[in-house]
């Protein structure tokens, strides 16, 4: 049977927690001392047990061309890497796995006649902040358990079905928030959500194609769902790389 290529998504906090439009801003996280950089290694060494043949980042594509300058001038070793987990892991993975260059395929623009959140939260006051409430307490419980967790085991415990599926479950809540609710879920989330899915695809060029995407924990359900779907790949989890 000819193999297929395979996908492997690996859901993330923004470890240096920009404010890029996210539900929730929290502080962000120490990862440059010593430990932490130990045990950001002990996981990339588990990833690189998938062989990767490309890394794909929540880089937008017409940033690419500076993806490429960032990661050159790391090789060359004159480049300081950020807390940002694409350089965390998705620079030094692929460096590590001996990879030319990183793949941004990320898509987040603004779409005309789409409201956006602002405007959710201004009509369904009530239903947002109760939806915002809940996510308030899942962001806190997955700050504790990042502090309290390392690297490895916190990644593995946040990529569960059980996890990645409640953060999708978020998205459908705000669907039911009136029209505003579903315009922007349907017209703007999935629509991003898609685009991505049509990028990492994008990148495969051979059957024997091993990628390992790099994502925000919210995106990985949906990703999963629609890669599986296509029946075109096959999609790994970080749970078979460590059974």
């Amino acid at each position: 049977m000819k193999p297929s290529p395979s996908i492997l998504i690996l859901g993330t906090m923004h470890l240096d927690r920009p404010d890029n439009g996210d539900l929730l801003h929290p502080a962000p996280i120490i990862v440059s001392d010593a430990d932490r950089q130990q045990q950001i290694q002990t996981l990339i060494d588990v990833l690189l047990t998938f062989r990767p043949t490309k890394v794909a980042l929540e880089t937008t594509s017409d940033r690419q061309a500076q993806l490429d300058q960032d990661y050159a001038a790391y090789q060359e070793g004159t480049f300081e890497l950020t807390a940002d987990e694409r350089h965390q892991i998705g620079f030094r993975l692929a460096r590590q796995a001996k990879l030319p260059q990183v793949n941004g395929v990320d898509w987040n623009q603004s779409i005309e006649g789409v409201p956006n959140l602002t405007q959710l939260e201004q009509e369904e006051p009530v239903g947002f902040h109760q939806i915002i409430s809940r996510e308030t307490l899942r962001m806190k419980q997955l700050d504790q358990d990042i502090m309290g967790l390392d690297f490895l085991t916190f990644f593995q415990k946040i990529n569960q079905p059980d996890t990645t599926r409640g953060m999708h479950q978020t998205y459908l809540e705000l669907a039911r928030l009136g029209e505003t609710g579903m315009q922007w879920v349907a017209r703007y989330w999935y629509v991003r959500n898609l685009t991505i899915f049509k990028n990492i695809l994008a990148l495969v060029e051979s059957s024997d194609e091993r990628i390992i995407v790099i994502y925000g924990l919210a995106h990985v359900h949906l990703l999963q769902q629609l890669l599986t779907d296509s029946g075109l790949v096959e999609v790994t989890t970080l749970d078979d790389l460590t059974r």
